[in-house]
């Protein structure tokens, strides 16, 4: 995968190299009314900003400070106009951690927070829709040494780096149980020295401003992957 280092390196992690994630969609159910008289209503837009908060403190108060988790949550939906509090919102959560138990820990404590928040506002119980679930990615320790050996004697030995894991996700995780085989996940970096060594931060993947040099960018990617390829067809 391409993504922001330099163009021309290769960067691996062994083990555990890309983080589970799992997104759900919230809607918050209310009583709708006018904004004159809050005391008739039941406002799903502060009951939903209380989750929000309140789901933030999972990270900061349940999980190990060793551990790694990150809780996004990047939209936010309610109402039509200024003066009408509407009967219902919707928010979406995106999880990514590295560890089974913190993640299994941090599911059941979103739905805990959730459902617990709308019980103290007296609203109606929320529903929760599981948009998507990608597993950890984890490069097989021993493939891992094989392809960095071959992509070092191919590349250099400057432009192969370990790196530790990250917290973006691939369901590239799921294809080596899915078929039987270990697996090894690597990046290859698209930026040029310019962008590397300025001051201002470096454009990370689905950033507008992330734009790939097409070389040495290509070659590296296509080198890579034919030199791992065939040094595995050699073998057999």
């Amino acid at each position: 995968h391409v993504w922001p280092g330099l163009a021309g390196s290769i960067d691996v992690t062994r083990g555990p190299a890309m983080s589970y994630s799992d997104a759900w969609k919230v809607t918050v159910k209310g009583r709708g009314g006018h904004g004159s008289q809050p005391e008739s209503t039941i406002d799903p837009v502060v009951l939903a900003a209380h989750m929000i908060v309140r789901i933030q403190s999972l990270l900061s108060r349940e999980v190990a400070a060793q551990k790694s988790a990150v809780i996004t949550i990047a939209t936010i939906h309610a109402g039509l106009k200024e003066n009408i509090i509407p009967p219902s919102a919707e928010f979406t959560i995106n999880m990514r951690n590295l560890d089974t138990e913190v993640r299994e820990h941090l599911l059941a404590g979103l739905r805990r927070v959730i459902k617990a928040e709308a019980m103290a506002s007296n609203a109606p119980e929320p529903e929760i829709e599981e948009l998507y679930t990608f597993p950890l990615l984890v490069n097989d320790e021993a493939e891992t040494d094989k392809v960095i050996g071959v992509l070092r004697g191919v590349l250099g030995e400057d432009k192969v780096n370990e790196k530790p894991a990250v917290m973006g996700s691939e369901d590239f995780g799921a294809l080596p149980d899915a078929i039987g085989v270990p697996g090894v996940y690597w990046f290859f970096g698209g930026m040029p020295p310019e962008v590397m060594e300025s001051d201002e931060p470096v454009p990370s993947n689905h950033s507008p401003f992330f734009g790939p040099v097409m070389e040495p960018t290509l070659s590296t990617g296509t080198t890579a992957a034919y030199e791992v390829l065939m040094s595995r067809l050699r073998a057999k």
